[in-house]
């Protein structure tokens, strides 16, 4: 039984390898759905969404955020403001993506979050085509989809990590973040997900920590769970991230020859040459599969 059980599991990576290839080298322009989360709150997941939003906006990549952290949206309140709809508004039929969407800097868009936005899986039919044809619209001109999820392992959670095309999860050095972490990794795994993870490391002292704590955990992870995770990169601790969320200015905008700041910069970098463009549709796609997914994750 338990060696049925483990050439299932070698059988269901092969396929995930086999579908990432597929999806990393096609060569048609489209965007991309990056689902960004951590184990645990405060290690500067929403920080650096939309800093690394913003960095590839600075590289002529057009990006949208979307924010799905459901009752505690932080991307806002990083930019000091409040917004007037959400995607709630759109789901009830009472306004359009376009009407939502929220201007940032430097030409980055924003979908705030709502906290009713756990019923687009359970929704009908008319209902969810009137999203999936707004997100339509605007993948035509857009890039990059970077969705800022909530902390944790939530059913919520799960849905929009799974139906991304790859998802960067963020921690920090401290134990218990580095535990959720893996948490998380390992709930992700026992659903049989099949996005590609990718570790980011916040608030290193170096570099190079960051990178070698980073690798402990991968490490962990492939002996424990037979998971692969790649390592994104790390950011270092400054003190201009603090200074710039207190005055509620994105760091790579205030600061941005501070060392986080450049740190994120390189990610940017990373992620357009790393990630290949995906066939148009992937919007509806993950609309779809989040619907799925949490279905799937809840029961």
């Amino acid at each position: 039984m338990a060696e049925q059980a483990d050439q299932l599991r070698q059988w269901i990576k092969r396929q995930s390898i086999r579908a990432q290839e597929e999806v990393l080298n096609v060569r048609i322009k489209g965007s991309r759905v990056v689902a960004i989360t951590s184990g645990k709150g405060g290690v500067g997941k929403s920080h650096i969404t939309l800093n690394l939003a913003l960095a590839l906006q600075k590289l002529g990549q057009r990006t949208i955020i979307l924010d799905a952290d459901l009752g505690l949206a932080n991307i806002n309140i990083l930019l000091g403001y409040e917004p007037s709809y959400t995607l709630w508004d759109v789901v009830q039929q009472h306004l359009s993506i376009r009407d939502v969407l929220q201007k940032g800097p430097l030409g980055l868009r924003i979908i705030p979050g709502a906290s009713g936005i756990s019923r687009l899986a359970s929704l009908e039919a008319k209902e969810i085509q009137g999203v999936i044809e707004g997100f339509k619209e605007l993948e035509s001109e857009c890039d990059w989809l970077l969705v800022d999820t909530a902390a944790g392992i939530s059913p919520g959670v799960l849905s929009f990590v799974l139906a991304a095309d790859e998802a960067l999860i963020v921690t920090n050095p401290e134990p218990p973040a580095l535990a959720d972490a893996y948490g998380l990794i390992k709930s992700i795994w026992q659903v049989q997900g099949r996005v590609s993870l990718q570790l980011i490391m916040n608030r290193s002292a170096s570099l190079r920590s960051g990178e070698e704590m980073g690798m402990r955990v991968i490490s962990l992870t492939k002996k424990m769970l037979n998971q692969d995770v790649g390592f994104f990169g790390a950011v270092r601790e400054d003190s201009h991230t603090s200074r710039a969320i207190a005055r509620q200015t994105p760091l790579v905008l205030l600061y941005p020859a501070s060392p986080a700041a450049q740190d994120i910069g390189d990610m940017a970098e990373r992620m357009i040459h790393r990630i290949k463009p995906a066939k148009r549709g992937r919007w509806e796609q993950f609309i779809y599969r989040m619907g799925k997914m949490w279905s799937s994750v809840e029961t």
